[in-house]
């Protein structure tokens, strides 16, 4: 089929239309308006007495020596790729590289690639014994890719100690920051860091009290004297997944800054890895943190959370609370110090979920109060659990084993320890010169002691399951105590064993089948023994000597030798059974009645 001819309208039509456009691109150029674009390009051509940016500016693949500043004003707009500038002035205000609001600064490589260092820009300081300083101003615009930048820093003012960025919505990623007094100034909202080489300062990452919403990601930050620090003021802060080493201080250190989110950081090889000073609302998770001084210090911070962490062989402790409160502290590994998780002066404090494993003590309390410590396992300690001068704590459902210590208090009353299980310790729980402790529902088991009370008042210890440890419970001179409701069996020696101990009550309790007496009480005067089921123990079921103590309506019977065994002793007897031992009463009269 032939083509349809176009018609001549169609063709007048068109000729009309670009005789119109021809005039108006006509009229636009005689008004000047393509001028407005190619007056606003220039070209790179330095001056390096002193260069001023006014225009769009690109330079690529040289190098730029300046003797004296170098500033991008309003309106201005400097790109480099691939450009060495080496700032040689010498005096401070030569070595200026200054971003006003309205310029725009990019630092870049050629290829965007960060595997070809090779055509990276580079912005230093021709003599590092000279001031440099670096500074971008809120309302410009800075990106940094692939490059690197060192030498910076002035020490006229706290603001020109490195290069200080102001920009809102900044970009510094895949780059070296090295050398200066500060390593990085950040002073905006919105801000990242990522893949950056920070190193060789006083603070790698110095976050100041104007910033909010700083990203921190994915950064090797070593070798300052403070890998990252966070100022008054600061918040919204997220440190990922960082590398933070080698620094002589703390690897992160957060002060009076607030609702900031650590993640999945390893931080190793400091001092102090993390350390948050009046700081709260802080979450870490996932945080690594090895091989240093101390761990994690929290002084007078509260309601932050920690978790999910694994915290090992930081020689002084893994974890630190002073004077803090109301924190978290959940499902962390902890191994390898000398204290695992240390409270002192803290109060109102979680501890839940947590492993310990290897430390010297795993949870000590000093001076603390209103802590909750819940289903926490620790395995192979030196000392599980030590309090000290500490006061209303509660520990629950924890799972203590094969630690050379178990639980010990000093000094310390009104705890409250339930349904926690210690096995294979040298002792399961230790009261010494503490008072009116509860100590109810715990499996103890294994131990060489199972509860011994030392210059211990007003404990109670109340439905415990204490069986298979060399001696049960012992009580030495301590008075006023409650056992009650205990099932005592299978000792390797004494059910109980009561020494210098006046006016503690031993009430319905099941002692059985331990190995030498079912109970033995020396030199001790007033404990009263009342409905107690004392049955089958090795030699004897009571042993007393030069002990004057009160029996009523207990059951004790299948000894070998005797039920009641006295020696020195005027034990007063009412309402007991018994029955079916060797020798009922030996040295003493009444036991039946």
């Amino acid at each position: 089929m032939a083509k349809k001819p176009i018609s001549a309208e169609l063709i007048h039509t068109y000729a009309w239309v670009l005789w119109l456009v021809f005039v108006m691109l006509a009229v636009l150029y005689y008004f000047g308006f393509f001028s407005q674009f190619t007056d606003k390009y220039q070209a790179c051509s330095p001056e390096t007495d002193g260069w001023n940016i006014t225009y769009y500016t690109i330079c690529a693949n040289r190098t730029i020596e300046m003797d004296g500043s170098l500033m991008v004003l309003n309106g201005g707009s400097l790109t480099l790729r691939n450009v060495t500038i080496v700032m040689k002035g010498k005096t401070y205000s030569d070595r200026t590289m200054e971003v006003f609001p309205g310029g725009e600064l990019k630092v870049l490589d050629n290829d965007n690639n960060p595997v070809t260092i090779g055509d990276m820009s580079i912005i230093e300081n021709g003599d590092n014994s000279t001031n440099f300083i670096f500074f971008v101003h809120k309302d410009a615009k800075f990106e940094m890719r692939n490059s690197e930048l060192q030498g910076v820093g002035s020490r006229l003012y706290e603001s020109t100690k490195g290069p200080h960025i102001e920009a809102q919505n900044s970009v510094i990623e895949g780059s070296i920051i090295k050398g200066n007094l500060y390593g990085l100034m950040i002073d905006a909202d919105d801000a990242k860091l990522r893949n950056n080489v920070i190193s060789e300062s006083a603070y790698g990452i110095y976050v100041g009290n104007l910033t909010h919403n700083l990203l921190i990601e994915n950064n090797i930050i070593k070798d300052n004297s403070i890998g990252v620090y966070l100022s008054p003021g600061s918040a919204g802060t997220q440190i990922n997944g960082n590398k933070i080493r080698d620094n002589h201080e703390s690897g992160v250190l957060i002060s009076g800054s607030s609702d900031n989110m650590l993640r999945n950081n390893l931080n190793s090889n400091n001092h102090r890895g993390i350390y948050l000073n009046y700081s709260s609302l802080n979450s870490l998770s996932g945080e690594t943190v090895a091989d240093n001084d101390e761990g994690i210090f929290l002084q007078s911070s509260s309601n932050n959370s920690i978790d999910s962490g694994n915290f090992s062989y930081n020689s002084i402790f893994c974890l630190s609370l002073v004077s803090s409160g109301n924190n978290t502290i959940s499902k962390n590994n902890i191994s390898g110090c000398q204290d695992g998780i240390k409270l002192n002066s803290s109060d109102q404090n979680s501890i839940v979920d947590n492993s310990l494993e290897y430390n010297k003590n795993a949870v000590k309390m000093l001076y603390s109060s209103l802590n909750d410590v819940e289903r926490n396992s620790m395995e192979q300690n030196v000392q599980s659990v030590l309090l000290q001068n500490s006061q209303n704590n509660i520990f629950s459902e924890n799972r203590l084993k094969e630690n050379s210590m178990g639980i010990s208090l000093i000094n310390s009353t009104s705890n409250n320890l339930r349904l926690n299980t210690v096995l294979n310790s040298s002792y399961g729980i230790w009261l010494y010169s503490s008072h009116m402790n509860s100590l109810t529902q715990n499996e103890l088991r294994g131990n060489s002691q199972g509860i011994w009370l030392h210059l211990a008042y007003r404990n109670n210890a109340t439905s415990n399951t204490i069986n298979q440890n060399n001696i049960s419970i012992t009580i030495s001179s301590s008075s006023a105590n409650l056992i009650s409701q205990n099932i005592i069996q299978q000792n390797g020696m004494y059910g109980i064993d009561i020494y210098n101990s006046t006016s503690n009550r031993i009430l319905n309790n099941d002692i059985a089948s331990n190995g030498a007496s079912g109970a033995r009480s020396i030199s001790s005067d007033s404990n009263e023994f009342e409905g107690n089921s004392i049955r089958n123990n090795g030699d004897s079921g009571v042993y007393l000597e030069g002990s004057n103590d009160i029996f009523t309506g207990n059951a004790v019977s299948g000894h070998t030798q005797y039920g009641f065994y006295c020696y020195s002793s005027n034990p007063v007897f009412k309402s007991n059974t018994v029955s079916s031992n060797g020798n009922d009463c030996d040295g003493c009269f009444g036991c039946n009645s």
